[in-house]
């Protein structure tokens, strides 16, 4: 036998003998889905319901269709993101905290607040996030006050729909895409900008059986007036509802509102406010389904999510409001201290990267001229279909650019820093969109 047959020999042997070196395996993406009816009981509590001062607090007196949160939660190796929309007109700071503690309580990982962005659909004829803000101490007549069980009953029961679907979790699939749309959406301060763009994020497990669904576009759920005085999720209730019949499977489908801070459902038809809410919420369902068809996933996208703090300008009432303020039986004094109280010094931008898609999480109202500015942003830093989200985690009320906030009208009235906030925030977010 040759010396090198020999050598060869014996180093095969040492090989074979050696320890196995393991190989780690690729991340695998994964996603679960649930979503929790958060309607409460309108006869066993007061509930007041939230976007009409015009209400002056007064308890709904029924609910026509259920209220839910609905999550979705993705995973990739150490990576980890939930997305959760909420049928409120807005999430003040305290219950995403209180959402937070509870999913931590029940022993979820990697779901902090850092990892949770939770984005309220805007309905006008849901429970008051007044009654949920812990900040809220104000008793004047006609005002919504701080309820302590409302703000537990909502925070557990969201926390609950987070729960289940990170028990869900399976491996999944992802893919994104856009429709630029036409007479769904309008300005409402008779503005020539509106965003138009629907965007949807498609969930399926490895089969391709649907999971979940993520439609975002920008338009108020105002098609049910301050004479509603019954639980409804308006149109939103509708479109989601309809999206889910089609996937079915009891596949989840999520609303997240865009730059809606001044935009309209357009052409809504019906004699009544539900016909306009049906008739909305269907034309709405029929563009994001035919979007969904053309939509093809993929297994592995890149999963990602981080926060940035904002340094908000120096609180300020608009003169509109300390007016308003007075009807309220409130002083100007009082009224400034009511937006001191309410509105907090500092926010946080969340960012959710998944493939293609970001999701930018707006904690206010932002205008469409604003939100496509974002957008804007997000496309020169790298991120090929960036998506705003309002009214994320925390509540600021409206953002404007200087010139919309001093034209006035009633966006502005609702803007509780100056004309500043807009280029305030655009500037934060650069800054985030860098963070990633």
């Amino acid at each position: 036998m040759s010396r090198r047959l020999v050598l060869l020999l014996c180093l095969g042997t040492a090989l074979l003998a050696m320890p196995k070196l393991a190989i780690p395996a690729a991340a695998q993406f994964r996603a679960g889905a649930a979503k929790v009816d958060i309607t409460p009981d309108v006869q066993a509590m007061k509930v007041p319901l939230g976007g009409y001062a015009a209400r002056r607090a007064a308890p709904a007196t029924g609910m026509h269709d259920p209220v839910f949160a609905r999550a979705l939660i993705l995973s990739e190796g150490s990576a980890k993101a939930g997305v959760v929309s909420v049928d409120l007109c807005f999430v003040p700071a305290s219950l995403a905290s209180e959402v937070v503690r509870r999913v931590q309580a029940a022993g979820v990982t990697g779901l902090d607040a850092d990892h949770l962005l939770l984005a309220a659909t805007h309905s006008h004829t849901a429970p008051d996030p007044l009654a949920m803000h812990r900040r809220n101490s104000f008793t004047y007549t006609g005002w919504t006050r701080f309820a302590p069980a409302l703000l537990a009953f909502t925070a557990e029961r969201i926390a609950q729909a987070i729960v289940q679907a990170d028990r869900r979790q399976v491996p999944a699939q992802a893919g994104w895409g856009a429709q630029q749309t036409r007479g769904l959406n309008r300005n409402r301060r008779d503005e020539p900008v509106v965003d138009p763009a629907l965007t949807l994020l498609k969930v399926t497990d490895a089969t391709g059986r649907p999971l979940a669904a993520l439609v975002n576009f920008a338009a108020h759920p105002t098609l049910y007036g301050d004479k509603m005085m019954a639980v409804s999720a308006d149109w939103p209730g509708v479109m989601t509802a309809d999206m889910e019949k089609v996937m079915g499977n009891g596949a989840v489908c999520l609303f997240l509102n865009g730059a809606e801070g001044d935009a309209a459902p357009k052409e809504a038809e019906g004699m009544t406010a539900d016909a306009r809410v049906q008739d909305y919420g269907h034309r709405v369902g029929q563009t994001a389904r035919s979007l969904l068809n053309t939509i093809t996933t993929r297994s592995k996208p890149v999963l990602a999510a981080w926060t940035h703090t904002i340094t908000l300008p120096p609180r300020k009432a608009n003169g509109m409001f300390l007016l308003a303020a007075a009807t309220y039986g409130a002083s100007i004094p009082q009224a400034r201290q009511l937006v001191d109280g309410l509105m907090p010094e500092t926010s946080t931008f969340h960012f959710i990267r998944i493939g293609d898609l970001l999701l930018m999480g707006f904690p206010c109202e932002p205008s469409g001229e604003l939100g496509l500015a974002a957008k804007a942003e997000a496309r020169k830093a790298g991120f090929a279909l960036p998506v705003v989200v309002a009214l994320a985690n925390d509540w600021l009320a409206y953002a404007l650019t200087p010139a919309q906030y001093r034209a006035g009208k009633y966006e502005a009235m609702m803007s509780f820093y100056g004309d500043q906030l807009g280029p305030t925030l655009l500037a934060s977010l650069q800054t985030g969109l860098q963070h990633r």
